[in-house]
């Protein structure tokens, strides 16, 4: 089993990596709904309203992933960690899928 250490902010997140069937659950906790994303009315809203929509769900998904997480963890953060962290979930869970489809991608 792969393991990552990742500081963010004051804490250090170890990100595991996890079993094929506790993927398929959290790919079902953290999608999204596109049709109900495309549907949200945008009259008379601000950029600003649009911005808090999106960090709404950025909040809400990563913690769903790293539970270790407040809001207000996510809130203080620097975008570079939440990229950080997202890096190293992918790299833990994925690592694999990604030398098969690099080595895919140059036989096309």
């Amino acid at each position: 089993m792969r393991n990552k250490v990742v500081k963010f902010g004051n804490k250090e997140i170890l990100v595991v990596e996890k079993k094929i069937k506790e993927l398929k659950q959290l790919a079902k906790d953290i999608s999204l709904s596109f049709n109900d994303l495309l549907k949200t009315d945008l009259d008379n809203r601000t950029t600003d309203d649009i911005f808090n929509i999106i960090f709404e769900q950025l909040e809400d998904k990563i913690t769903i992933i790293f539970p270790q997480l407040t809001v207000e963890d996510i809130e203080n953060a620097y975008i570079s960690e939440v990229e950080e962290l997202l890096k190293a979930f992918i790299e833990v869970n994925f690592i694999g899928a990604k030398k098969v489809i690099s080595q895919v991608m140059k036989l096309a």
